[in-house]
């Protein structure tokens, strides 16, 4: 080395050794909301007095080196109180932690003497690009992906603090709250989960999967954490994509601050570049127009170069017109993977939810979702994801091994003294109490380990029939076995004394072809058009059918054996035997020779032998398990059509009747932009047979006060029957659209309906024939009779209706006016419902 180059090395070290002597002070900590405990990222940390500082990262962490100190260092962040904190100016290494408390937040006005806000020209690009940038450009990509989950009880009162399940826990609480920090506000973690798990989408054909590979589950209350592991498994539930013109979110579509209506739902403001992990990006910060509306608040961070997403916060506070929530929010960071695309690496999500009553507490849910090894294009075969939320069959199995170094990033002091505050309040008894009553309330059954109870709805009611209906139920669950299913019940009136029963026996062969088959026998009473095939699953109704004068009731005696299966992704086939009785307890008498006029022989009974073939089409839908069940969560915005045949055979088990029947029916909700949500049911139904009219299509009418959407709201039980129909039924709800930009109204949170019902139908000579002159319509105290008339061809049922939804967030009332068949009997022109319908 020559002499030139040795002083210029020494030089290098000299100034290094100064650097390092200069840069002798380190500070770190990390910025959470007051409220929530959720990290704050991208706040501004800096020394008061100095223009030195840094940013926090998307865990709300940072850390920042410097030469000199102040006496006091600050954070601020839009949407929260700034709030400064002193420090020691001589200490060389410090932790300092803040938690800020959220401000009403407003975006000044841009005020743009030539031209245009620059924010918009970059939105513009945004929209541009998005094909390029959007994840649907893939063909396919998987990922890993770590999942952390907690349930936590806030806005305690001192009144429940000072309870005595409280006091049995007060030392957990106060070293929580003491990991909560000075300025947090006390909560008490009531569930807190974590989960491991591959996730798989497929473009084309549009799937998706999820398996669940490991979970670590404590909670109060929790028994079975195999259905809640699919759920804090993240991916399927909150994978939010805000490419799309709408974020789904609990049934709701929030209008997304870069989707195409940008510029009608949000106004923004164009801050400074910052760096996103090595991305370059403009910061732009975006207020709702109208705040009432289902819109966002929040920054994002878009890239200067591909104008792609990088990373985004986006909340909704108790202004937008939602039930139940203080407040949602959703952070998301992306990572750029193959051809250009961006994937979601990091995603947060908090609701807090507010207290129903005054002084009772609210419930906070934060999720925290970690992806990681990305692969993408290459799809797997279709049959894959046939299954589409799948639990290891050791996943629930402890292994504190496996966790200690599975764990994408470790456990914070705040989440270990989670854990063990959950396991000293789960085992207290009042908690366990207050859990079994939540869980009867919720799911209808109690639940003693293989077998479950009930369900209650169905358990009493009172009619002039049977007097007071007493009925006991159970169906067994995973525990007894994962392929049997039990299910039954027994009854009886105190006035009539008749025993009533159901039993059946299925066996579940496969979960991802959800391929079932079963047996059962039923004898019970029913009412003419109100049967549990023709009201479907609304359980709610169906119990509340069975009050009051109970008129049209028969008894029947039915088996049954049946086979389903998922033959291909969404298409669903079901074969049916049935054998059924129909012995009436009102007025009822058909011809069996109706050729031959009043010389006909009458009868009062019937048996029907039929088979039914049915196909169900519900291209997306996604499921989840629940031990030997399953539950839909949603489909895609398509119809769900279901088509069914059913051949009834004379003489085969004692059947009167050759005869066949075909029904088509669709179901589909979808979204009408800024104008709210829609929904119809259009149903079609044929049969070329002559048949007594309950085997004909008996329409379903509603005399109750309680408004149920598959029914005719004007039209009485059964006052109409066809032999072919074709309906249209339609809702509207515009979702605050209209009662959002009415000064104090738009307070109530009030949302306007809107209904309109359609039906043409007929009944062939051949069917009145049978009929005729048999039943008189009129109705006395004691004797039931129907005339079962058929509509004119020419002339459709309807009716409109119209109402106000989330009355004190749970009621619904709606006013139905008949419009046609106003001579008909004797029709109510107009009828006044009401409804509970808990919606967000």
């Amino acid at each position: 080395m020559n002499w030139s180059s040795r002083v210029f090395l020494a030089l290098l070290i000299l100034l290094g050794g100064v650097h390092w002597a200069q840069a002798q002070f380190v500070i770190k900590g990390r910025v959470t909301d007051a409220s929530n405990g959720d990290p704050v990222p991208f706040a501004s940390v800096g020394l008061v007095g100095l223009n030195l500082g840094t940013t926090t990262n998307f865990q709300g962490e940072y850390t920042f080196h410097s030469k000199v100190l102040t006496d006091s260092l600050f954070v601020s962040f839009v949407g929260y109180k700034k709030r400064v904190k002193f420090i020691d100016k001589k200490k060389a290494f410090q932790e300092v932690d803040f938690q800020m408390d959220p401000a009403q937040r407003s975006l000044q006005e841009v005020v743009v003497y030539s031209g245009e806000n620059p924010a918009f020209k970059i939105l513009r690009q945004v929209v541009k690009q998005r094909d390029m940038n959007d994840r649907n450009k893939l063909t396919a990509y998987e990922y890993d992906s770590y999942t952390k989950m907690e349930l936590d009880v806030d806005n305690i009162s001192e009144k429940l603090r000072n309870s005595k399940i409280m006091k049995q826990i007060e030392s957990s609480i106060k070293k929580f709250e003491k990991e909560a920090g000075e300025d947090g506000k006390p909560v008490i973690p009531t569930y807190i989960s974590e989960s491991i798990s591959k996730f798989y989408f497929r473009e084309a054909p549009k799937r998706k999967k999820e398996k669940i590979l490991k979970t670590n589950i404590k909670g109060v209350g929790v028994q079975d954490g195999g259905f809640i592991s699919q759920l804090v498994g993240g991916n399927l539930i909150a994978n939010y994509n805000f490419y799309q013109n709408y974020v789904p979110f609990f049934g709701k579509d929030f209008a997304s601050p870069i989707g195409d209506n940008w510029k009608g739902n949000y106004k923004y403001f164009l801050g400074d570049t910052v760096n996103v992990d090595g991305h370059v990006c403009y910061q732009l910060d975006f207020d709702p127009k109208n705040p009432q509306d289902l819109v966002f608040t929040g920054q994002m961070w878009i890239d200067t170069t591909s104008f792609a997403l990088v990373q985004i916060d986006a909340a909704i506070d108790k202004q937008a017109n939602l039930n139940f929530i203080d407040k949602i929010k959703i952070s998301q960071e992306l990572e750029q993977v193959g051809e250009g695309a961006w994937l979601p690496s990091r995603t947060r999500f908090l609701i807090d939810i507010e207290e129903l009553t005054k002084g009772s507490a609210g419930m906070l849910l934060k999720m925290y979702i970690s992806n990681k090894g990305f692969v993408v294009n290459q799809p797997k075969p279709l049959e894959f994801y046939d299954l589409t939320s799948e639990v290891a069959e050791d996943a629930k199995e402890p292994d504190p091994e496996f966790w200690k170094h599975a764990r994408y990033e470790p456990l914070s002091r705040q989440d270990l003294t989670a854990f063990a505050l959950i396991d000293s309040v789960k085992n207290l008894p009042i908690v366990r109490t207050y859990v079994e009553i939540a869980e009867i309330a919720l799911s209808g059954y109690k639940k003693f380990n293989d077998i479950e109870v009930g369900p209650y709805l169905s358990s009493f009611a009172v009619n002039r029939l049977e007097g007071a209906r007493f009925r006991l139920g159970f169906r067994t669950n995973s525990n007894f076995d994962k392929h049997w299913i039990l299910r039954g019940n027994v009854g009886f009136g105190t006035r009539d004394l008749v025993p009533k029963y159901s039993v059946e026996v299925n066996y579940l062969f496969s979960k991802s072809k959800w391929t079932i088959a079963g047996l059962r026998h039923s004898y019970d009473i029913e009412r003419v058009g109100l049967t549990p095939e023709l009201i479907g699953d609304n359980r709610l109704f169906y119990a509340f059918t069975r009050w009051g004068a109970f008129s049209g009731a028969f008894f029947r005696r039915e088996s049954e054996a049946f086979f389903s299966t998922e033959v291909t992704k969404g298409l669903s086939i079901t074969a049916q035997m049935n054998t059924r009785s129909f012995d009436p307890l009102f007025r009822f008498q058909y011809r069996l020779n109706p050729e031959l006029g009043d010389a006909s022989r009458v009868q009062d009974y019937y048996q029907e032998s039929f088979i039914t073939l049915e196909a169900r089409f519900a291209k997306g839908e996604t499921f989840i398990m629940n031990g030997n069940e399953r539950i839909t969560l949603s489909t895609k915005r398509i119809p769900v059509v279901t088509f069914r045949y059913q051949r009834g055979f004379k003489g085969f088990l004692g059947g009167d009747f050759d005869y066949e029947r075909f029904t088509l029916k669709a179901y589909q909700t979808f979204r009408l932009g800024t104008f709210g949500r829609s929904d119809y049911t259009l149903s079609m139904g044929y049969t070329p047979s002559n048949l007594p009219a309950p085997l004909l299509f008996p329409h379903l009418g509603n005399e109750t006060l309680f408004f149920v959407r598959s029914a005719f709201s004007t039209m009485n039980y059964f006052e109409f029957v066809s032999d072919q129909f074709i309906s249209l039924q339609y809702n509207h709800n515009f979702e605050g659209l209209l009662f959002n930009r009415i000064p104090l109204i738009k307070k109530l949170k009030w949302r306007f309906i809107a209904s309109g019902n359609l039906l043409w139908g007929s009944q062939r000579k051949e069917n009145k024939d049978i009929m005729k002159d048999v039943n008189n319509p009129l109705k006395s105290k004691f004797l039931d009779m129907y005339s079962f008339d058929s509509l004119n061809p020419n002339i459709p049922y309807a009716e409109v209706g119209y109402g106000i939804d989330n009355i004190f967030k749970l009621f619904r009332i709606q006013a139905f006016h008949r419009l046609s068949y106003m001579e008909h009997g004797s029709p109510k022109a107009f009828r006044l419902m009401a409804s509970v319908n808990f919606s967000f």
